[in-house]
């Protein structure tokens, strides 16, 4: 903000005797315009006067809405889900994205090149994390399931009851494209329900957005 003051201040008069101010003033040559006396009390008594300029902000640059991102082929996801044992830290558990983030590059169809970062949307993006047969297991054990850190994902339903089979999934409302945009995925773990040693069950995640392609892991327990 830009100030801007101009002020008019009192003068200081020599003499402090009412009757030598009086003497000085009626000897001056009162010709050419007002006396002394009526220029020093306008002087004493004006306001002073106070400009004052508020700076207006520049208009913020508009953005455009993110394109959708594009599909056959030139959106590529940029990280993954994750399944993963601990049996040496106890309590006994699977962990399900630990550490792991995600996000997502596109590249020109004509060069090739990577597209500026900001400029697409994943749309809305789901993870979905399942436990239960699959892969060999044809007799799951029960487990049940822990949020640990959910990233800014929600959670839609309910939690899962522990059980020899279940589901969970969070949503996220969009991710932009770019190194810059990547963001850390919900992170859920599974303990056997009855505690002790991991049991065989089959961990399955699946990674999906509205304007990009589905993605899988999975890893059989223990």
């Amino acid at each position: 903000m830009a100030l801007l003051v101009r002020a008019v201040c009192g003068v200081t008069v020599p003499g402090s005797n009412p009757e030598e101010n009086s003497d000085m003033n009626a000897n001056e040559n009162t010709s050419a315009g007002p006396n002394r006396r009526t220029v020093i009390k306008a002087a004493a008594w004006s306001a002073p006067v106070v400009a004052i300029a508020i700076a207006t902000p520049l208009a913020a640059a508009s953005i455009d809405n993110p394109r959708p991102a594009p599909g056959g082929g030139l959106s590529e996801w940029q990280g993954s889900t994750s399944v993963g044992t601990v049996t040496v830290v106890q309590p006994n558990r699977v962990q399900v994205n630990t550490g792991q983030s995600v996000g997502f590059n596109v590249l020109d169809p004509d060069t090739g090149d990577v597209a500026p970062a900001g400029q697409y949307s994943s749309g809305a993006v789901t993870v979905t994390v399942q436990w239960g047969a699959g892969s060999g297991v044809s007799n799951p054990a029960s487990y049940r399931l822990e949020e640990r850190t959910l990233n800014g994902w929600v959670r839609v339903g309910e939690l899962p009851e522990p059980g020899t089979s279940g589901s969970v999934q969070y949503v996220y409302t969009g991710i932009l494209n770019g190194a810059a945009n990547v963001v850390s995925l919900p992170v859920v773990w599974l303990y056997p329900t009855a505690g002790g040693a991991l049991t065989p069950t089959y961990v399955n995640t699946t990674l999906s957005a509205e304007y990009l392609s589905e993605k899988n892991s999975g890893a059989r327990v223990p």
